[in-house]
């Protein structure tokens, strides 16, 4: 009896094993599908190389300017700041462009019924995930590759010889926060989308979401400076759909400990599984529906029909 039982908890743990690899070769798949559409897609090359030679050119443009006005002198330059202000246009960014790219491959392929077929090769989870980490990754090297002509542009003509920078931990916070912010935002887009099977319903479905996004983002740039010290504030930039926002800005002007930071990111990490769990259950339920638009709480129904 103790041998058999010894062999029933070993082929369990065999096919765990399995299981976890055969999820982690399926997710692999798909982020390797969603590198390749967007790799090979020349109008997004194109876009891509003329966004970043237009920043080269704007940065050394500017660092040209600054050292005709500046001459030899050098000025402190509040860097913390810089990479707060930095941090949020990135990810704005890059939120606009990888939740349209992310909601429409969604919508699209449960219009074509691709779905169906994914479905039975790919389970929901590393389909989800691959997704999210394919178009993520094609978005975070387009940022690096705009960003790092940029650099390059305001080296090429001296700029930094104006510039006393202290980077610190200013760069770190601004990946942590990239992060979290894209992972956040681009599993509530696709909790939206799934609601959808239609392109033409699409911008209804996201709409509260890049509302939400845009009123951030003001907030941010414009309303934060003046209640810095505010209860209300400090108490927004623990909840995770704001923090990736408010959080660097108030890094960026000392309004903030570190224990606060830490606190923030760890509420924010331990949100997203649940995201993740939330868009999964949508996505299952929504994956085979067409017609018009369902609301969240018919998605969360376990037995939706096609």
């Amino acid at each position: 009896m103790k041998a058999k039982g010894m062999t029933q908890q070993t082929t369990q743990h065999e096919v765990g094993e399995k299981s976890v690899s055969t999820a982690y070769r399926e997710m692999l798949i798909v982020i390797r599908r969603e590198v390749l559409t967007r790799t090979k897609n020349k109008t997004i090359l194109l876009a891509t190389g003329l966004l970043a030679l237009t920043v080269g050119i704007g940065a050394g443009v500017g660092g040209w300017f600054l050292r005709e006005k500046m001459g030899d002198a050098s000025f402190q330059l509040d860097t913390r700041l810089l990479f707060a202000t930095a941090m949020v246009s990135a990810l704005l960014s890059s939120l606009v462009y990888s939740s349209q790219s992310l909601t429409s491959g969604v919508v699209e392929e449960k219009s074509s019924r691709v779905v169906e077929i994914l479905l039975t090769k790919i389970g929901v989870v590393p389909l989800l995930a691959g997704k999210m980490i394919g178009i993520g990754a094609i978005t975070l090297v387009q940022l690096l590759l705009i960003g790092g002509t940029g650099l390059l542009g305001f080296t090429l003509v001296d700029g930094w010889s104006l510039l006393e920078l202290e980077v610190g931990a200013a760069l770190l916070w601004f990946l942590v926060w990239f992060l979290l912010g894209y992972i956040i935002f681009a599993t509530m887009n696709t909790i939206l989308a799934s609601t959808v099977s239609r392109q033409e319903d699409l911008s209804a479905a996201v709409m509260p979401l890049s509302v939400l996004q845009m009123v951030l983002l003001v907030v941010t740039l414009y309303l934060t400076p003046t209640y810095l010290e505010e209860a209300w504030l400090k108490g927004l930039s623990f909840v995770p759909l704001f923090s990736s926002y408010l959080m660097p800005i108030r890094f960026g002007l000392d309004g903030v400990q570190t224990w606060e930071m830490v606190t923030a990111a760890s509420i924010a990490g331990v949100t997203i599984p649940l995201l993740f769990w939330v868009a999964t259950r949508v996505y299952s339920n929504n994956a085979l529906r067409t017609g018009s638009k369902v609301s969240l709480q018919q998605s969360f129904a376990s037995d939706n029909g096609a």
